[in-house]
């Protein structure tokens, strides 16, 4: 298989490494508007080769590509995906905060209906997707997220910012933001992929209710999922470590996307 990585930040980098240990790829691909760093990583890996990230270049390596995993921007997803799909080659989405825009989605979802391109979105850096995606087969009464984060994480955000709140002073836990998810992706771009994720599963970003919470103290990312239906009741914490390099993203989302691409690549789901 052949595979190519659109993004060289934490979580490119990261599947670069993963990937060129991988049997079941013998060469990948990796491009980024950053074309110094992403050489860099092709460098470091035997069976990665730089490509251009020109539309052209692009293109042109899709014929020989059977897996494309974005791991840039949610701008990335709003230009590149739909050129994929378009093509009937397989995406993973990282950003999936793009989808919250609902433009994007219906665009990226329609594109991949009428082409054949499967579209993949990894559980990212919460636990408990799985009963949520297995909930929504019935009703679903509340979706619930509390997401507890250092400072780092949200430090020059506009919209705390705006609202007078200076994260770095804080000398205890505080609530900086609760409401729907479609605000929460609204107002924290930079955070926004699990509360994405959860209300695409389950049901939307507009009953989804969200909540963020800064900890000055905290070394970890914490997602506390609940939920309630039909089915009973879910409560799922998961503690993430940060990547150095970007606390605002957790190791624990480049892992799922280095085991979706190995369950992708093998043929083979378990617990879908």
């Amino acid at each position: 298989m052949r595979l190519l990585i659109i993004g060289s930040g934490a979580i490119g980098t990261t599947l670069a490494e993963a990937i060129q240990d991988m049997d079941e790829f013998d060469i990948f691909y990796i491009t980024d508007k950053n074309e110094e760093r992403a050489k860099k990583i092709a460098a470091r890996c035997k069976k990665a080769k730089f490509i251009s990230p020109t539309d052209e270049s692009i293109k042109a390596h899709l014929k020989n590509v059977d897996l494309v995993v974005e791991a840039a921007s949610q701008e990335a997803v709003e230009h590149y995906v739909p050129i994929v799909l378009g093509m009937g080659v397989d995406v993973l989405v990282m950003s999936v905060g793009a989808f919250a825009d609902d433009d994007t989605r219906e665009r990226c979802f329609n594109v991949a209906k009428r082409k054949g391109g499967r579209l993949f979105v990894p559980s990212g850096a919460i636990c408990g997707t799985d009963g949520l995606h297995s909930a929504s087969a019935d009703v679903i009464d509340s979706v619930e997220l509390t997401s507890t984060k250092g400072p780092k994480s949200f430090h020059d955000n506009e919209y705390l910012l705006s609202k007078g709140v200076d994260v770095n002073t804080l000398k205890k836990k505080t609530v900086i933001f609760e409401g729907p998810a479609r605000e929460a992706v609204q107002h924290f771009p930079k955070n926004v992929n699990v509360s994405a994720t959860i209300s695409l599963i389950g049901i939307g970003l507009d009953k989804t209710k969200v909540k963020l919470v800064c900890d000055p103290v905290s070394d970890c990312n914490t997602h506390r999922l609940e939920v309630r239906g039909e089915f009973g009741h879910i409560v799922c914490e998961t503690d993430n470590l940060p990547f150095p390099s970007n606390p605002a993203t957790s190791y624990l989302a480049a892992l799922s996307a280095i085991a979706a691409i190995r369950r992708i690549a093998g043929n083979v789901w378990i617990g879908i």
